[in-house]
């Protein structure tokens, strides 16, 4: 087991937003007046790939996690690992299997996709993550998952601490995040590199109160890279943080006004009190905007923030019930992005029933459509998912 020196314990994170330079995202006043948002208002063009289906490729909730290059597209679901070739969709070959022996893994996801020096694939080995070469088929390397059991204290005495969530960062590390599921945890967030050596760690100074210590409610946390920088964001939190191996700095902070997720009442919540905050997650950026969804009220929202006019949207749904930026470059599917590639590119997912939804909901607007467009009316709603792939301005 590794164990942290003691002089990284001592390292707290900052919560304080004095720090010059951060940006004010106003999401209340942008609720106010949510609109439709044009995909035109920031990308130049899109293309869609549909991912190939028969009886080889049945996935259990699929999600696209990444794509490398012009090469490949990195499907993972409940069971399996399968790459796809980028330009036509075809499916290649699974990675590794879930089970045991030589080429297996325990679980599929946990946060993990490429690693993004060299194209090789993370997944879950139990107390440890497997690296498997997309030309091989094989694992390269295996990296020890930091045990932190012993670290951890509330105040009744240690509890039982461990990593919840780990993370590749394009900077060439692995984050691990440590959620604060007794409310009153010490740790944050854990940098290590491939070889399981201690970078950072991140002390958490804020704290709830448990209502049912036999409750183990799961939030979102969200992770990303842009510009050589690491970004952080956890749900009951109104700031994005970036960091490295040496700081963590407030970047931008979500202005929710009453509809504020406070931290220390997150379990006193009921449920219809937790539905009247604004939940800002998904979050990606580029060199001019900041992409993110809204929560509020059950209901789902596709936000902008441009950083050069500090200008934020917020997205109205269309007449379909589907939500996104407005498809106005060829009239389609609205587009929802999920991440974003080392290229530049916007990435998202629309799965087939969405898509066999939006033909029925508008068959004015799929009449006119380009014909290798229309190609997806007949779409099964039971297929893999489409990607979506945007080039954003310059």
């Amino acid at each position: 087991m590794h164990r942290i020196p003691a002089y990284l314990l001592l390292i707290c994170l900052p919560f304080n937003l004095s720090a010059q330079g951060v940006k004010t995202v106003e999401i209340a006043e942008a609720y106010k007046d949510r609109d439709q948002i044009n995909l035109s208002s920031f990308a130049e063009s899109i293309e869609y790939i549909q991912l190939e289906t028969n009886e080889e490729t049945l996935f259990s909730y699929p999600s696209v996690k990444g794509i490398h290059g012009d090469s490949v597209i990195l499907l993972k679901s409940m069971n399996r690992i399968a790459l796809f070739d980028r330009k036509s969709g075809s499916y290649l070959r699974d990675i590794g299997h879930r089970g045991e022996g030589p080429y297996a893994f325990s679980s599929p996801n946990g946060g993990l996709s490429f690693n993004t020096n060299n194209g090789n694939i993370f997944a879950i080995k139990y107390t440890k993550i497997v690296e498997f070469s997309t030309k091989s088929g094989q694992i390269v390397r295996t990296i020890e998952i930091p045990d932190l059991t012993n670290l951890g204290e509330a105040n009744n005495g240690p509890i039982s601490t461990q990593i919840n969530l780990n993370i590749w960062l394009n900077e060439g590390y692995m984050a691990g995040y440590i959620q604060n599921l007794s409310g009153h945890e010490k740790m944050k967030l854990l940098l290590y590199d491939l070889q399981g050596n201690h970078l950072k760690l991140f002390k958490n100074n804020r704290e709830y109160e448990k209502k049912n210590p036999k409750l183990m409610r799961m939030s979102n946390v969200d992770f990303f890279s842009f510009d050589g920088q690491s970004y952080f964001k956890e749900s009951f939190s109104d700031t994005l943080y970036s960091f490295n191996t040496t700081k963590m700095t407030p970047q931008f902070y979500f202005d929710t006004d009453k509809y504020k997720p406070e931290y220390p009442k997150q379990e006193l919540l009921t449920d219809q009190e937790r539905s009247n905050i604004m939940f800002v997650d998904a979050i990606t950026q580029d060199n001019t905007n900041l992409y993110f969804n809204l929560r509020y009220r059950n209901q789902f929202s596709i936000g902008l923030f441009n950083k050069q006019t500090n200008e934020t949207f917020i997205s109205a749904p269309e007449s379909d019930g589907l939500n996104g930026f407005y498809n106005d470059i060829d009239n389609f599917i609205p587009f929802i992005p999920k991440f974003r590639t080392e290229e530049g590119y916007l990435v998202g997912t629309i799965s087939a029933e969405d898509m066999s939804i939006w033909f029925s909901e508008n068959k004015s607007k799929g009449n006119k459509l380009p014909q290798h467009l229309k190609q997806f009316r007949n779409i099964d709603p039971e297929d893999n998912p489409i990607v979506m792939i945007v080039k954003p301005k310059r």
